[in-house]
């Protein structure tokens, strides 16, 4: 009666360690990621980017070095990190119609990464080190046009995962 009680504990054991392992490395859900996107997140960054187009200093080509990568988790990753540097950005007493809508992107973006990536979430908390900057009365603007950039280099990014995924949205 030993063996099938041993061989019990052992099969216990095996599934336990197979469940666990398997936890730990769970996958990102681009595809939830993208949908989630399309139904909220998209129509918040319109709106930013239109409310910070006064701003805009007039560039050539496209919103510059932002996710270089062809690779999604590096993507994505990059886009938590910006939403997160505008969420400091934006920290302080202001309360405009640029930083309401700045705080509904990125609560968005957070909570969908949260959500559907928590690896990458996570690496993003500890990548972000930009301390906010002391803004004086006159610094408005300038602020705005940073917001403004860092805005464009979000969508492009964003533009970027989706169309490394356009062949998931076929159906």
């Amino acid at each position: 009666m030993i063996l099938p009680r041993t061989l019990l504990c052992a099969v216990l054991l095996l599934l336990l360690l197979v469940s666990v392992l398997s936890k730990g490395k769970a996958k990102c859900s681009i595809v939830e990621i993208l949908r989630q996107y399309q139904a909220v997140i998209f129509d918040e960054l319109q709106n930013l980017k239109n409310l910070t187009r006064s701003a805009e200093t007039p560039r050539r080509g496209r919103a510059g070095p932002a996710c270089l990568s062809n690779k999604e988790q590096k993507i994505l990753l990059s886009i938590s990190t910006m939403s997160m540097s505008l969420r400091d950005m934006v920290r302080g007493p202001w309360r405009n119609p640029e930083v309401v809508a700045v705080m509904q992107v990125v609560s968005n973006t957070e909570s969908v990464t949260k959500q559907n990536c928590k690896k990458i979430y996570k690496k993003s908390l500890s990548t972000v080190t930009e301390k906010p900057q002391h803004r004086g009365q006159g610094n408005r603007r300038k602020q705005l046009k940073v917001i403004a950039r860092t805005v464009e280099n979000l969508v492009t990014c964003w533009e970027k995962l989706f169309s490394l995924h356009s062949k998931d949205w076929d159906t």
